[in-house]
């Protein structure tokens, strides 16, 4: 293939997700340095058990620098059978949807399978841009959108994802 060929788009996979669900209780505390409460140390692992029981867990993680992201992303990362590279991004801490596909399209590689861990109101506002409908986007729930793509450089608009599923803590059984 010469280099003015492109290549044929692909399916790629992208998964947005909110931060579980954390702490208010230390007064004084700084937004970005919240850490998981006990619910959101409960919740992350039981999403990443069902990313592997779905056949969804991400080839990269893109995560806001806040405490809460991260320690969402470590507590996933112990339970995928393989580490996942995490790349994090002081960029989606708090960011607006146009930001969040930004960094998605400088940050995102080639990677089939993309993971966004970042905030509301802002990733709220893409699922449901992208979704066509509005989302509410509880703390730890996951929207899956498929995208055909060569490269996530290409994402240009919400209007280029296909809202696969969403799943909430909430809704898995507990066991």
């Amino acid at each position: 293939m010469s280099p003015s060929e492109s290549s044929p788009p692909t399916d790629r996979r992208l998964l947005l997700m909110r931060h579980a669900k954390s702490d208010w209780a230390e007064p004084g505390l700084a937004d970005a340095d919240r850490p998981l409460n006990k619910r959101g140390r409960r919740d992350a692992p039981r999403m990443a058990e069902w990313l592997v029981e779905s056949g969804n867990v991400p080839d990269m993680v893109l995560c806001s620098s806040a405490e809460r992201t991260r320690e969402t992303v470590d507590l996933m990362n112990e339970i995928w059978p393989d580490r996942v590279p995490v790349h994090t991004s002081g960029d989606l801490y708090l960011a607006a949807p146009e930001t969040i596909l930004r960094v998605i399209r400088s940050d995102g590689d080639d990677v089939a399978r993309l993971m966004i861990v970042a905030h509301n109101p802002g990733l709220a506002e893409l699922v449901s841009s992208a979704s066509g409908q509005s989302s509410n986007v509880p703390t730890a729930a996951i929207a899956i959108f498929d995208a055909s793509l060569d490269r996530w450089g290409n994402l240009r608009s919400p209007s280029q994802l296909h809202l696969v599923t969403q799943i909430r803590p909430k809704s898995l059984s507990e066991s």
